[in-house]
């Protein structure tokens, strides 16, 4: 479904989970792990439906905000949680690194923007395979600006980083709270679907709509023709 064009297209910036790297289930179980061994019985579905997209902190304070009862190192004892299983389980996302492999080869910046810390970001492209094109020079997370996705500081800090105008910049993103973001910098975005649970899609296309993307897709395949049209 693509609603209108953008050109020159000049800069993509890719979300990390659940664009390039299938993550979101494994981070998902995690969670429901964590919170059930806390007393509070959850399941990796209601966890992906809750806190994809929005950062480690946001979602420990809905939590808090929700009367939930958390440990003071409750986001470390999140990644000692999900570290085996991203060590040994993750996978990137078959057809997205073609897609990176054709930008760059036609001059079109590409960067990495995760609410995810830093190292976690780096570690992970690299279990994937994908730090040979994304080089930590392009990676960057929500923990390095004031105010991580929704809020707009994320996209705003890698467009000022290379000099790029909003207008020839595209997000990518598979969640609306990255999608918000982007829109609150003045990037139009494409909406992903591709590792999204299927239970979910039928909102998630709603929520994108009514943000405005430029286009819903369902496949790796489809977002490099997308792209490709709108390279000049």
């Amino acid at each position: 479904m693509v609603f209108s064009a953008v050109n020159p297209l000049e800069m993509v910036i890719f979300d990390n989970d659940g664009v390039l790297i299938d993550s979101e289930k494994l981070a998902a179980r995690s969670n429901a792990e964590l919170l059930t061994s806390l007393g509070y019985p959850t399941t990796a579905e209601d966890c992906e439906a809750r806190f994809t997209g929005i950062s480690d902190r946001a979602m420990q304070q809905e939590l808090l905000d929700q009367g939930y009862t958390l440990p003071k190192d409750f986001i470390q004892q999140m990644y000692a949680v999900s570290e085996h299983a991203f060590e040994t389980e993750l996978e990137p996302i078959y057809g997205v690194r073609a897609v990176i492999e054709n930008l760059i080869s036609r001059r079109v910046k590409v960067a990495v923007a995760s609410n995810a810390p830093r190292v976690n970001v780096l570690k992970n492209l690299r279990t994937t395979g994908y730090d040979d094109l994304l080089t930590p020079d392009l990676c960057f997370s929500g923990l390095d600006v004031p105010n991580p996705k929704p809020a707009p500081d994320l996209h705003q800090h890698i467009l000022a980083h290379f000099e790029q105008s909003p207008e020839t910049a595209l997000v990518i993103e598979d969640s609306p709270a990255g999608a918000k973001g982007a829109c609150a910098a003045g990037v139009r975005f494409i909406g992903v679907l591709y590792a999204v649970a299927d239970h979910m899609k039928a909102r998630r296309i709603e929520e994108f709509r009514d943000l405005g993307a430029l286009a819903i897709l369902e496949s790796p395949e489809e977002l490099g023709k997308t792209l490709d049209s709108y390279i000049s």
